[in-house]
Protein backbone atom coordinates (compact mmCIF):
# COMPACT_ATOMS: atom_id res chain seq x y z
CA UNK A 1 0.00 0.00 0.00
CA UNK A 2 2.66 2.77 1.05
CA UNK A 3 4.67 1.97 -1.79
CA UNK A 4 1.44 2.36 -4.36
CA UNK A 5 0.67 5.79 -2.18
CA UNK A 6 4.15 7.08 -3.33
CA UNK A 7 2.68 7.24 -6.78
CA UNK A 8 0.09 9.51 -5.86
CA UNK A 9 2.50 12.50 -6.45
CA UNK A 10 3.66 11.86 -9.89
CA UNK A 11 0.06 10.86 -10.73
CA UNK A 12 -0.99 14.35 -9.83
CA UNK A 13 2.06 16.05 -11.31
CA UNK A 14 1.30 14.06 -14.78
CA UNK A 15 -2.03 15.58 -14.48
CA UNK A 16 -0.97 19.17 -13.88
CA UNK A 17 1.68 19.03 -16.48
CA UNK A 18 -0.98 17.53 -19.00
CA UNK A 19 -3.90 20.17 -18.16
CA UNK A 20 -1.23 23.40 -18.14
CA UNK A 21 -0.25 22.20 -21.70
CA UNK A 22 -3.96 21.87 -22.80
CA UNK A 23 -4.53 25.02 -21.08
CA UNK A 24 -1.91 26.89 -23.05
CA UNK A 25 -2.79 25.24 -26.10
CA UNK A 26 -5.90 26.88 -26.06
CA UNK A 27 -4.98 30.68 -24.96
CA UNK A 28 -2.32 30.00 -28.33
CA UNK A 29 -5.19 28.70 -30.80
CA UNK A 30 -7.57 31.52 -29.65
CA UNK A 31 -8.94 33.89 -32.01
CA UNK A 32 -8.02 36.94 -29.99
CA UNK A 33 -4.24 37.27 -30.22
CA UNK A 34 -4.69 35.73 -34.15
CA UNK A 35 -7.08 38.91 -34.93
CA UNK A 36 -5.33 41.34 -32.61
CA UNK A 37 -7.74 44.27 -32.91
CA UNK A 38 -10.67 42.69 -34.29
CA UNK A 39 -13.69 42.39 -32.10
CA UNK A 40 -14.67 39.37 -30.73
CA UNK A 41 -18.36 39.61 -31.06
CA UNK A 42 -19.66 38.55 -34.69
CA UNK A 43 -20.32 42.14 -35.70
CA UNK A 44 -20.24 43.59 -39.14
CA UNK A 45 -16.25 44.19 -38.18
CA UNK A 46 -15.73 40.96 -37.33
CA UNK A 47 -17.23 39.64 -40.64
CA UNK A 48 -15.55 42.11 -42.55
CA UNK A 49 -11.76 41.23 -41.03
CA UNK A 50 -12.69 37.24 -42.17
CA UNK A 51 -13.54 38.27 -44.98
CA UNK A 52 -10.54 40.47 -46.48
CA UNK A 53 -8.56 37.72 -44.78
CA UNK A 54 -9.99 35.03 -46.69
CA UNK A 55 -8.96 36.96 -49.97
CA UNK A 56 -5.61 38.07 -48.99
CA UNK A 57 -2.93 35.99 -51.21
CA UNK A 58 -0.07 36.99 -48.38
CA UNK A 59 -2.32 35.54 -45.85
CA UNK A 60 -3.93 32.32 -47.67
CA UNK A 61 -0.82 31.19 -49.06
CA UNK A 62 1.05 30.54 -45.88
CA UNK A 63 -2.04 28.96 -44.26
CA UNK A 64 -1.83 25.93 -47.43
CA UNK A 65 1.71 25.88 -46.35
CA UNK A 66 0.29 25.33 -42.35
CA UNK A 67 -2.50 22.89 -43.80
CA UNK A 68 -0.20 20.83 -45.94
CA UNK A 69 2.76 20.81 -42.77
CA UNK A 70 0.05 20.05 -39.99
CA UNK A 71 -1.76 17.42 -43.06
CA UNK A 72 2.27 15.89 -42.81
CA UNK A 73 2.46 15.18 -39.67
CA UNK A 74 -1.03 14.06 -38.34
CA UNK A 75 -1.18 11.83 -41.45
CA UNK A 76 1.87 10.34 -40.92
CA UNK A 77 1.34 9.56 -37.36
CA UNK A 78 -2.57 8.23 -37.89
CA UNK A 79 -1.43 6.36 -41.05
CA UNK A 80 1.19 4.77 -38.77
CA UNK A 81 -0.78 4.10 -35.94
CA UNK A 82 -3.21 1.73 -37.78
CA UNK A 83 -2.99 -1.68 -36.92
CA UNK A 84 -2.43 -2.72 -40.44
CA UNK A 85 0.80 -0.65 -40.70
CA UNK A 86 1.96 -1.81 -37.55
CA UNK A 87 1.24 -5.27 -38.31
CA UNK A 88 3.48 -5.20 -41.64
CA UNK A 89 6.07 -3.41 -39.60
CA UNK A 90 6.69 -5.64 -36.45
CA UNK A 91 6.67 -8.46 -39.64
CA UNK A 92 9.52 -6.96 -41.63
CA UNK A 93 11.20 -4.54 -38.61
CA UNK A 94 10.59 -6.75 -35.55
CA UNK A 95 11.33 -5.02 -32.32
CA UNK A 96 12.61 -2.15 -34.11
CA UNK A 97 8.66 -1.42 -35.71
CA UNK A 98 8.98 1.83 -32.25
CA UNK A 99 11.79 3.05 -33.40
CA UNK A 100 10.96 3.28 -36.78
CA UNK A 101 7.96 5.18 -36.18
CA UNK A 102 9.95 7.67 -34.21
CA UNK A 103 12.01 8.13 -36.83
CA UNK A 104 9.35 8.89 -39.33
CA UNK A 105 7.94 11.66 -37.10
CA UNK A 106 11.46 13.48 -36.69
CA UNK A 107 11.66 13.16 -40.31
CA UNK A 108 8.06 14.89 -40.62
CA UNK A 109 9.16 17.49 -37.99
CA UNK A 110 12.40 17.83 -40.18
CA UNK A 111 10.61 18.68 -43.45
CA UNK A 112 8.68 21.28 -41.33
CA UNK A 113 11.47 23.08 -39.98
CA UNK A 114 12.85 22.81 -43.68
CA UNK A 115 9.84 24.55 -45.40
CA UNK A 116 10.59 27.44 -42.83
CA UNK A 117 13.65 27.73 -43.25
CA UNK A 118 14.63 27.03 -39.77
CA UNK A 119 17.58 24.45 -39.84
CA UNK A 120 18.55 21.95 -37.35
CA UNK A 121 16.97 23.27 -34.18
CA UNK A 122 20.00 22.98 -32.41
CA UNK A 123 21.96 25.24 -34.93
CA UNK A 124 19.11 28.09 -33.54
CA UNK A 125 20.73 27.60 -29.64
CA UNK A 126 23.51 29.81 -28.65
CA UNK A 127 27.04 28.28 -28.12
CA UNK A 128 26.67 28.07 -24.17
CA UNK A 129 23.47 26.37 -24.54
CA UNK A 130 24.56 24.03 -26.83
CA UNK A 131 27.40 23.23 -23.85
CA UNK A 132 25.16 22.88 -21.37
CA UNK A 133 22.82 20.32 -23.17
CA UNK A 134 26.04 18.25 -23.78
CA UNK A 135 26.56 18.10 -19.56
CA UNK A 136 22.43 18.29 -19.05
CA UNK A 137 20.30 14.64 -18.86
CA UNK A 138 16.90 15.36 -20.28
CA UNK A 139 14.06 16.03 -17.63
CA UNK A 140 12.43 12.42 -18.82
CA UNK A 141 15.36 10.60 -16.94
CA UNK A 142 13.52 11.03 -14.01
CA UNK A 143 10.55 9.77 -15.31
CA UNK A 144 12.62 6.76 -15.97
CA UNK A 145 14.08 6.58 -12.43
CA UNK A 146 10.77 6.54 -11.24
CA UNK A 147 9.61 3.67 -13.21
CA UNK A 148 12.82 2.05 -12.17
CA UNK A 149 12.46 2.53 -8.14
CA UNK A 150 9.04 3.07 -7.35
CA UNK A 151 7.53 -0.24 -7.07
CA UNK A 152 6.12 -2.57 -4.96
CA UNK A 153 8.86 -5.15 -5.20
CA UNK A 154 12.00 -5.29 -6.86
CA UNK A 155 13.86 -8.31 -7.89
CA UNK A 156 17.43 -9.30 -8.51
CA UNK A 157 17.30 -8.89 -12.36
CA UNK A 158 15.32 -5.16 -11.87
CA UNK A 159 17.42 -4.12 -9.02
CA UNK A 160 20.78 -4.44 -10.92
CA UNK A 161 18.91 -2.89 -14.19
CA UNK A 162 18.64 0.51 -11.80
CA UNK A 163 21.38 0.45 -10.24
CA UNK A 164 23.08 0.87 -13.69
CA UNK A 165 20.78 2.84 -14.97
CA UNK A 166 20.60 5.17 -12.30
CA UNK A 167 24.53 4.84 -12.54
CA UNK A 168 24.68 6.06 -15.98
CA UNK A 169 22.40 8.81 -15.82
CA UNK A 170 24.10 10.34 -12.86
CA UNK A 171 28.21 9.85 -14.06
CA UNK A 172 26.50 11.65 -17.40
CA UNK A 173 25.06 14.67 -15.51
CA UNK A 174 28.21 16.55 -15.05
CA UNK A 175 27.61 20.28 -14.62
CA UNK A 176 30.60 22.77 -14.24
CA UNK A 177 30.88 26.02 -13.03
CA UNK A 178 30.88 27.40 -16.40
CA UNK A 179 26.85 25.76 -16.96
CA UNK A 180 26.09 27.11 -13.55
CA UNK A 181 27.02 30.59 -14.57
CA UNK A 182 25.43 30.35 -17.50
CA UNK A 183 22.19 29.05 -15.62
CA UNK A 184 22.28 31.68 -12.85
CA UNK A 185 22.61 34.37 -15.84
CA UNK A 186 19.52 32.92 -17.59
CA UNK A 187 17.39 32.96 -14.27
CA UNK A 188 18.43 36.45 -13.82
CA UNK A 189 17.29 37.25 -17.22
CA UNK A 190 13.81 35.63 -16.67
CA UNK A 191 13.54 37.01 -13.75
CA UNK A 192 13.85 40.73 -14.82
CA UNK A 193 11.50 40.11 -17.75
CA UNK A 194 8.76 39.06 -14.93
CA UNK A 195 9.14 42.44 -13.11
CA UNK A 196 8.99 44.64 -15.83
CA UNK A 197 5.39 46.04 -15.89
CA UNK A 198 2.96 44.59 -18.10
CA UNK A 199 1.49 47.11 -20.60
CA UNK A 200 -0.88 49.60 -19.77
CA UNK A 201 -0.18 48.81 -15.75
CA UNK A 202 1.22 51.65 -13.76
CA UNK A 203 4.78 52.28 -13.41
Amino acid sequence: MAPALLLVPSALASFILAFGTGVEFVRFTSLRPLLGGIPESGGPDARQGWLAALQDQSILVPLAWDLGLLLLFVGQHSLMATETVKAWMSRYFGVLQRSLYVACTALALQVYYHVLGLGEPLALKSPRALRLFSHLRHPVCIELLTVLWVVPTLGTDRLLLALLLTLYLGLAHGLDQQDLRYLRAQLQRKLHLLSRPQDGEAE
